[in-house]
């Protein structure tokens, strides 16, 4: 029964029920989490089996299938990685959704998201869960995006939930422990809080870090306490507090962090491979256990039947059982007596290696098959290998989708923290895939004059008329130095007013028969067929090929230039005939001029003779 010391502060004791509640619901499973984890580390033999085996004089020996396994679909991982891209919703606005898919990779390289998903696809295969929390960081410029990685042992959600990404969980937490100065430091106005937790009851070893025998909410040795971060909803809306068993550390209030409508929302996106009907979370290991125990077990039979003989001994026998044993261990062993008969353990011992083969054959039908992984001994062709090799994806399509999935849901809720954070001007650098290094801003006011000079620069005919009018480019000059042309006329790259789809490339860096086509393709642009690069480069597996494309496409510089000062030309030529027209024109009134003059003189002539 619960006393006054093991009962929590009246505040926090809703929040703490939240957290018990996952415990008990919980106290099963992650026992064996917590043998997943150690099957794939090696560790699969508990101290008594070792010592009953030492007991046996067998051989402790385990041979780690699981590992490599895991380890293929990790690597998959790593060499499918792919950028976020964001497409926009409304016409004109695919400048501005470049710009937002530009500010969502400078937060995953900034915050190394490709570490923190490699981590969480670790936790998602092996423990069976893996948790990403999206939070705000303060830097030199105000808040900006965070990642997080939580470790499965350290993120909790509420037990009742069904979805693999616990979209119908009405809490989700963090537990840390915290030694007790920093944590008074960072929690000054919950120190009595933090003290009287230091005296207060157990938890399960799962959620402690060191000694793992301790099942406190406090250590006393180590003067640390467990604190719970807990997001949950009530009346509808995501709060969040802080707290440990004596009481808040920090109050509850909604969640500090906005969704896509402006709404406070959960930051922890947490995503399960496998969810039983007992509502148990697990990942590919699971299956494994029992052929990986059978491999051990067979292989060391096997071993100790090969190095250990049976014998009967007859009354006639002229050596005792200790003798005869120590004779058979030797090499060169010598039996005396005629009564003495050595048993055949061979058919036990095939045994043991034909039911370790099958132990073999199960684990690699599990998980990444050999066919996928390119290592069936068979002799077969390429184009054999490649379609098993695409009937192998179709096993690990659905925990990949899975870490799809989580992936896709982190790019959003990154997103949606830069329309809540970046509401001042800031420029990102944006490194592409070739090195080349760029910068892109954000909420950055442009003025009329900024506004005129992109259009002129936009519209060849007007540029024409401004390079050949220096009565032009005068009035041009003194408007942009004018106050009228310093006015804001707009501000671009408003993450409030960007709305954008993002998405995933869904291509995985794995063989299909698409290579084969490709390479068919390949080879009749070799054999002179007039095959254009953008077609082979877009039937090719190559990372970013859209990229590849888009340059590609873009005008030849040399082209581009002789463009330029042919239009130069052209330009000069315009100008020259203008020249002309205005010589011939100087020249014609310059005549008339001369031939009034002459006219006037004659006819001055002629009155002064008629006046004469």
């Amino acid at each position: 029964m619960e006393n006054d010391l093991t009962r929590p502060a009246p505040e926090v004791a809703p929040m703490v029920a939240m957290f018990d509640e996952y415990e008990q619901a919980t106290q099963e499973e992650r026992p064996r989490n917590e043998r997943d984890i150690d099957y794939y580390h090696n560790h699969q033999l508990t101290a008594k089996e070792i010592a009953e085996l030492n007991r046996k004089n067998q051989p402790v020996v385990t041979y780690n299938r699981i590992r490599r396994k895991i380890n293929y679909l990790l690597g998959m991982e790593r060499q499918a990685r792919r950028d976020p891209k964001g497409f926009p919703r409304n016409p004109g606005d695919d400048e501005a959704a470049k710009a937002a898919t530009d500010g969502i990779r400078y937060v995953c390289d900034s915050e190394d998201w490709d570490e923190v998903k490699s981590t969480a696809w670790e936790d998602i295969l092996v423990p069976g869960t893996g948790a990403v929390m999206v939070g705000l960081k303060q830097d030199k410029y105000g808040l900006t995006p965070s990642l997080m990685g939580i470790r499965w042992d350290r993120h909790f959600a509420d037990p009742h939930s069904i979805r693999h990404d616990y979209k119908d969980a009405t809490y989700q937490g963090i537990v840390t422990w915290y030694d007790r100065d920093p944590a008074i430091a960072q929690w000054p106005d919950g120190k009595e809080a933090i003290e009287t937790t230091i005296s207060r009851f157990s938890m399960t070893s799962t959620f402690d870090d060191k000694p793992q025998w301790s099942k406190m909410w406090a250590d006393r040795q180590r003067n640390r306490i467990r604190v719970i971060e807990l997001y949950y909803l009530s009346e509808g809306v995501w709060h969040r507090c802080v707290f440990t068993h004596g009481g808040f550390l920090e109050d509850p209030e909604p969640s500090p962090y906005l969704d896509e409508e402006g709404e406070p929302t959960n930051p922890i996106e947490a995503q399960s491979l496998y969810v039983d009907r007992d509502l148990n979370r697990y990942g590919d290991v699971r299956d494994m256990i029992s052929p990986q125990d059978e491999i051990n077990n067979r292989r060391r039979r096997a071993l100790h039947l090969s190095n250990a003989r049976q014998v009967r001994l007859g009354s006639n026998a002229l050596m005792g059982p200790k003798e005869v044993k120590k004779e058979l261990a030797l090499a060169d062993g010598v039996l005396e007596g005629d009564d003495i008969e050595i048993l055949q353990t061979g058919d036990m011992s095939a045994l043991n290696i034909n039911l370790l083969q099958d132990a073999k054959n199960e684990i690699d039908l599990l998980g990444a098959n050999a066919a996928l992984q390119g290592k069936n001994e068979n002799d077969m062709s390429g184009r054999a290998i490649l379609a098993q090799q695409q009937g192998g994806m179709v096993e690990v399509a659905m925990p990949l989708d899975r870490l799809r999935h989580l992936t896709l849901r982190v790019y959003q809720a990154i997103w949606s923290r830069i329309r809540q954070s970046w509401d001042g001007p800031r420029w990102v650098r944006v490194t592409e895939e070739q090195g080349n290094t760029r910068f892109v801003g954000f909420n950055q006011p442009v003025t009329v004059g900024q506004v005129m000079q992109e259009r002129i620069e936009q519209d060849e005919a007007l540029q024409a008329r401004v390079a050949s009018d220096p009565a032009a480019q005068q009035r041009l000059q003194a408007f942009m130095q004018s106050p009228q042309a310093q006015q804001v006329a707009e501000v671009r790259n408003m993450p409030l007013e960007i709305d954008i789809d993002i998405v995933i490339d869904e291509g995985m860096d794995a063989p299909s028969v698409e290579a084969e086509q490709f390479t068919e393709l390949a080879k009749l642009a070799q054999s002179g067929l007039p095959i254009p690069p953008d077609i082979l480069i877009e039937a090719s597996a190559l990372r970013d090929k859209e990229k590849i494309l888009e340059r590609l496409r873009q005008p030849d510089p040399a082209q581009q230039q002789a463009q330029q000062v042919a239009q130069e030309l052209a330009m000069r030529r315009e100008t020259a005939e203008i020249g002309k027209i205005e010589s011939e024109t100087y020249e014609n009134m310059a005549e008339a001029e001369r031939d009034a003059t002459e006219a006037n003189a004659r006819a001055i002539e002629t009155g002064l003779r008629v006046v004469e």
